[in-house]
């Protein structure tokens, strides 16, 4: 019993160093975030490397179609969760399943008020306004919706009904659709590797810099400003500092 015992402190004692190491680097990201100076783009020729930008989202080339909503954006990820229930051993579970999810968009702008840069946000950690529409089970979806899923496989509409005589019984599972979409004309922040490339500008006032995810450890764009992205960041760190301090406090409990 006693190496049991041992084994389950210890356990404890990696999982929670585990988390606080987890969650430590994101905090540090976030003191980074706080601390650095956003360049104006007009310098990034000169700052390739490493660097933080921030300015307003523009198109370069052209929208894309945002999947559930049709708004015109630069950049969409989109989720459609299905609300299930599932039984455990007396009693029951709920929980939302993703039943599909997706990214469209492809290169746009940052300008602030001296030039613009090309930025790819192809394998980017995207801090986005979350926009989400709750059908429940047994209602009709709305048009653009339904037009949705009826094009969507992965995607069954749940707005079944029985007739009973007197009343209609309504079936099926309530359902989530969220976007979180960059849209022309938005506050942008962007922390990337800037490259020259001779194609990335054609226009007055456009540098030849991309900014992307290539040999930098953290690629992240954001619908807001520095110091409103570093929070985002910290509280997303403090969440398994504090789970792993807490494994740490039980296991000196326990010990």
């Amino acid at each position: 019993m006693a190496s049991l015992a041992l084994l389950f402190v210890g356990l404890l004692g990696v999982a929670g160093l585990a988390l606080i190491a987890l969650g430590a680097r994101e905090l540090w990201f976030a003191w980074q975030i706080h601390r650095g100076e956003p360049l104006a783009v007009f310098e990034l020729p000169n700052e390739l490397g490493p660097v933080e930008v921030q300015g307003i989202a523009k198109p370069d080339g052209g929208t894309v179609e945002s999947p559930i909503s049709g708004s015109p954006s630069l950049v969409c990820e989109w989720e459609v969760q299905e609300h299930r229930t599932t039984n455990a051993g007396e009693g029951t579970n709920t929980h939302w399943k993703t039943l599909d999810e997706g990214l469209v968009g492809g290169p746009f702008r940052l300008a602030d008020d001296t030039a613009s840069c090309r930025v790819e946000p192809a394998g980017s950690v995207r801090h986005l306004e979350e926009q989400t529409v709750t059908v429940p089970g047994g209602t009709p979806l709305p048009d653009r919706l339904a037009e949705f899923v009826a094009g969507n496989p992965d995607v069954a509409a749940q707005d079944g009904t029985i007739d009973l005589g007197v009343t209609e019984l309504k079936i099926g599972n309530d359902q989530r659709f969220v976007e979180r979409r960059l849209d022309p004309g938005e506050k942008c922040y962007v922390y990337g590797r800037a490259h020259y490339d001779a194609g990335a500008g054609h226009r007055g006032g456009e540098v030849n810099v991309v900014i992307n995810g290539d040999g930098v450890r953290r690629f992240l764009i954001a619908d807001g400003r520095e110091r409103g992205v570093a929070w985002d960041v910290a509280k997303i760190g403090s969440v398994p500092v504090v789970i792993g301090v807490g494994l740490l406090a039980l296991a000196v409990v326990v010990v």
